[in-house]
């Protein structure tokens, strides 16, 4: 099981930095082209695209890193035990909020399968796809932390 998380942790990291070049390759092509009077419209919409995914795996990749913005002044002052409740009751009101936002995320790319990427023939859905794929792998990955802290609550004395 560790390998698979590890491997799935490694295969992520790829896509978020292979993402990230991706948007900036194809907005710099974009402004270049724009520039030399033979702009090409399917660059941005493409850009548009992957940024979207790029979004929601990265948000999972600092949520997993712990790397969100927090305010800990006053968690960090708590004893460990009372600090590790007060995680898990954050992570599990996180996994609700992921939740609702994934049935309406289902919503959304259902409704929007009909309609196409103006000046491509891809369907818009690949673009709301990512709402429910990116809430449903940071589910994953806050179950897991809530776990941690579960057993972070039987460990500490």
């Amino acid at each position: 099981m560790k390998t698979i998380l590890q491997s799935y942790i490694k295969v992520e990291n790829f896509m978020t930095n292979f993402l990230m070049l991706a948007v900036v390759f194809f907005v710099f092509i974009a402004a270049v082209m724009r520039w030399a009077g033979s702009p090409i419209a399917w660059s941005v919409e493409i850009a548009q695209l992957l940024f979207v995914w790029l979004i929601f795996l990265g948000a999972n990749r600092s949520l997993r890193e712990n790397r969100h913005i927090g305010v800990d002044f006053f968690v960090k002052k708590l004893p460990n035990n009372l600090r590790n409740i007060i995680d898990i009751i954050i992570y599990l009101l996180i996994l609700a909020f992921l939740l609702f936002i994934s049935r309406f995320g289902i919503l959304l790319s259902i409704e929007n399968s009909v309609r196409q990427i103006s000046s491509l023939t891809i369907s818009y859905a690949y673009i709301s796809a990512s709402v429910p794929v990116g809430c449903f792998i940071m589910s994953i990955t806050t179950i897991g932390k809530i776990r941690e802290k579960i057993l972070a609550l039987g460990t500490v004395s």
